[in-house]
Order: structure tokens, then C-alpha cells, then sequence
């Protein structure tokens, strides 16, 4: 069984799980290094992502096509995912939990659809689960992106030019929150950016440097967060720079940039 290493890491874990079934001995936190994903930052549909939401074959083939395989995922209606997952297995896909979408891998089906649950090993959670057709389906969405590993030819990924577009994105990122943290809102405008906006820096980006042996920045990110989480907390009626502070934003963050320009060869 493949556990979580790092925080929302279920869909690295998951492929890790994918690749011992395939006979290859790997964890969610060696693709994530050595595919450098605590520095790299996307700007994708408008929203700023980055760590464990890099997700899918753009991302995890930069780790496994060197390695003489490819993800290839395919969207699936509701209807017709039971059929499909009993064709394609393993396969990964996400399911509802309470706590949000949440990644597993589809192992065997006798009736049932057994699935591997990546968890980090010290949260008591179950690492496997059944499902029968009709709990499958009440699980996942009118719509399901479920994930294949294939067999391909090898070819080296280079990383130098997803390094270089990550310090653009990070930098505007920053830049993004400035400009929406000068400003007064609405008080419920702020949750629909949590994920598209603050999550890269103030969430994912502190398990990223974590991950990465960065202790010191990830502390002063993390200080930043509770002044952003203090501010949702209260009434959020006044502009966001009165509780966050945006000039250790910006330094910060060119911390963080510089560390991403230490990783281009």
C-alpha cells in the first residue's frame, strides 16, 4: 500500500500505487521531487495552482515518460463508468468525501470495485474500500476524469522551461493577491478565490517547501497564512492589507522565486 507523505498528496500516492501494480517501487513524495514539483507553479482556466494540484498527464508524465510510460485519462459519463472501469483497471479516479475530491485507484473488480485509498499511514483511515455499483455511482460526479497508465517509449523530460514559466507565475500570483487585497469586497467574495488564488502561496506552496527541506520560508508563509485565515475568520469588512501583511508577501515570494531560478541548470 502507497501512503500520503505530504499534505492533499492522494492523486501522487495514488499513482504510486498504479506503478507497484505495474511493478515499479516508487512513493508520492520521490515523483514529487524528482519531478521538482516544490518549484513549480501553473496558471491554468484562470486560477493559480501549484504542489499536489498539479495534477494529471501534463504533470505526472514529466515522471513517467522517462520511464517508458504515459498517463492517459479520459473523461467518463456517470453512466457509463462501472463499464469502463471493469475494461481499464488499475485506474485512478476521484471520488466525493466528506472532506472534498479525493484520489483512488481501481485494483480489482469481483462484483465489487475495489479500490486502493491512499491516506497518510498514521490517520487510522482504511487503505482499502468496496464498492457496490450503486455506492460507486453515488461517489463521483455526472462527469469523472479516470487515469491510465500505458506503456510508451521513453523520453527524457527537460524541466527548465515549466522552472522558467513557474517564476513568471508565482510573480504574478503575488502580484494578484496585492491587487485584490487593496481593495474592499464583498464579504463572501473571498471564498471562491481561497482555491484560485491564495491556495499556491498560503497552502500548497508551505507543503512544497516543507517537502523541500525549506523549513525557515515555509515558517514565514505559514505566518502569513494565519494572518489570511484571521482575516476570514472576522467580518472581512475592510481590504485584506489590513491584516495581511503584502510587503512580506512580496519579499517572500522572490524568496521563493530565487529558490525556483536555483533549480534551472
Amino acid at each position: 500500500m502507497k501512503y500520503m507523505h505530504f499534505k492533499a498528496s492522494c492523486s501522487y500516492a495514488a499513482l504510486a500505487a498504479i506503478m507497484e501494480l505495474n511493478g515499479v517501487d516508487t512513493e508520492d513524495y520521490k515523483i514529487a521531487l524528482e519531478i521538482k514539483l516544490p518549484w513549480l507553479f501553473s496558471k491554468e482556466d484562470g486560477a493559480y495552482i501549484s504542489g499536489p494540484m498539479l495534477q494529471g498527464t501534463k504533470w505526472f508524465n514529466l515522471w513517467l515518460l522517462p520511464r517508458g510510460y504515459r498517463m492517459c485519462e479520459e473523461m467518463v459519463e456517470q453512466e457509463q463508468l462501472c463499464s469502463y472501469l471493469r475494461a481499464h483497471k488499475p485506474a485512478m479516479l476521484g471520488i466525493q468525501t466528506p472532506y472534498g475530491k479525493h484520489a483512488v485507484v481501481l485494483a480489482e473488480y469481483d462484483g465489487k470495485y475495489h479500490f486502493m485509498n491512499p491516506t497518510h499511514e498514521s490517520s487510522g483511515e482504511r487503505t482499502e474500500l468496496s464498492f457496490s455499483e450503486e455506492e460507486l455511482l453515488d461517489s463521483v460526479d455526472q462527469e469523472t476524469m479516470v487515469g491510465m497508465v500505458i506503456s510508451a517509449e521513453a523520453a527524457p523530460q527537460l524541466l527548465t522551461p515549466y522552472l522558467k514559466d513557474s517564476i513568471s507565475v508565482i510573480r504574478e500570483n503575488c502580484a494578484a493577491i496585492e491587487d485584490f487585497a487593496a481593495e474592499k469586497h464583498d464579504p463572501n467574495a473571498y471564498f471562491p478565490m481561497m482555491n484560485s488564488m491564495f491556495r499556491p502561496l498560503l497552502l500548497d506552496g508551505i507543503t512544497m517547501l516543507e517537502l523541500a527541506g525549506e523549513t525557515d520560508l515555509a515558517q514565514k508563509f505559514t505566518a502569513l497564512q494565519q494572518q489570511f485565515m484571521a482575516f476570514m475568520r472576522g467580518t472581512r469588512e475592510e481590504a485584506l492589507r489590513e491584516t495581511l501583511s503584502i510587503d512580506s508577501l512580496h519579499d517572500l515570494t522572490e524568496r521563493y522565486a530565487h529558490l525556483i531560478e536555483r533549480q534551472i541548470s
